[in-house]
């Protein structure tokens, strides 16, 4: 396996929200993440939680599922699944794409429909499946990025997780965990301070109500000095993350539900925890007329109730309008 260089890792950053064909949220989608990069151009950008099976069984069509505007990046996308085999070809096909600086794997996620399909945070579980999932997708990456060597450089590969599931939950355990799978070749793990209960709690009771620990990530990282940890989970705003910055040794800070319900907030965030010089300073206007502007480009490709291209999909105004709702909260 050819070896790829780590990337910086990002200061602060949005969590993905879910997306398969089964379960859409349409959180952190194309369209949220367009408008996101008007009001911050350093944070890390997340695509949705991607399905595995969705893209190789919609390779026509990944345009769709896979589609960003340039100016998204940074982007990171993340991915779903638990087969070493599809996941590693999965990656092939989303280096080739192109457009991704990091390929995530999603082993956090507490909904009962991901956990019936044996991935998200039930991979906890088993550490060394995991190992060899992270192992093909790196191998995948790096032999895709060397068939188009003229393309940008072979995706980071990291790991979401959370402290634990269910009775495993010990630090004990959540340090053989990262153990394993950083012999992969895994150098950044994005870290759910909360443990995970796969029955008795719905998805979102499961974001809220297991308590946080901190101290089991501040642990991680003075256990494992040359690895980076990203914190997540209960962060409030990007004064919250800047402090967590300031006062703890994590290497970066990830926002969820806060980034989403409130994303006027993050109108500081490039100088706050850049330190960039400024902001990008445009007006709560701006950023709506800018975004009617693309909105229409994407219909005026897509279609809004009927498809007008090859692709059986749409982009519906009810969708394209979402992101547009938090502007003033």
């Amino acid at each position: 396996m050819s070896t790829m260089a780590s990337q910086p890792v990002a200061r602060l950053s949005i969590a993905p929200m879910w997306l398969t064909l089964l379960l859409q949220m349409d959180w952190t989608d194309r369209h949220y993440r367009f408008m996101m990069r008007m009001i911050t151009k350093e944070t890390l950008l997340f695509t949705e939680m991607v399905v595995d099976q969705t893209l190789l069984h919609q390779k026509k069509n990944l345009d769709y599922f896979l589609g960003h505007d340039p100016m998204e990046a940074p982007l990171a996308l993340q991915l779903g699944g638990n087969s070493v085999e599809d996941l590693g070809a999965t990656a092939h096909l989303c280096q080739t794409y192109g457009g991704f600086c990091e390929i995530n794997l999603n082993t956090g996620c507490p909904s009962a429909l991901v956990s019936s399909r044996c991935f998200g945070a039930r991979l906890m579980l088993e550490p060394e499946r995991v190992r060899n999932i992270c192992a093909s997708i790196r191998r995948n990456v790096s032999l895709a990025a060397q068939e188009k060597p003229d393309q940008a450089a072979a995706a980071e590969v990291t790991v979401k997780c959370r402290i634990g599931v269910d009775d495993h939950d010990s630090y004990e355990e959540l340090h053989h965990y990262i153990a394993t799978v950083a012999s992969a070749g895994v150098h950044h793990f994005i870290v759910h301070a909360r443990k995970c209960l796969l029955k008795g709690l719905s998805t979102k009771d499961n974001r809220t109500i297991p308590p946080l620990h901190y101290d089991f990530v501040h642990r991680l990282k003075q256990d494992f000095p040359d690895l980076s940890f990203t914190l997540n989970g209960g962060v409030r705003s990007i004064q919250h993350a800047r402090e967590l910055l300031d006062t703890t040794n994590i290497d970066g800070v990830m926002i969820g539900r806060a980034a989403y319900n409130t994303p006027w907030n993050f109108r500081d965030a490039d100088r706050l925890i850049f330190n960039a010089e400024r902001n990008p300073n445009l007006s709560r206007r701006e950023v709506i007329e800018r975004y009617l502007e693309y909105a229409e480009a994407l219909q005026a490709k897509w279609g809004s109730t009927v498809p007008l291209s090859d692709s059986p999909f749409t982009m519906a105004t009810s969708s394209l309008m979402k992101p547009l709702l938090g502007l003033f909260k």
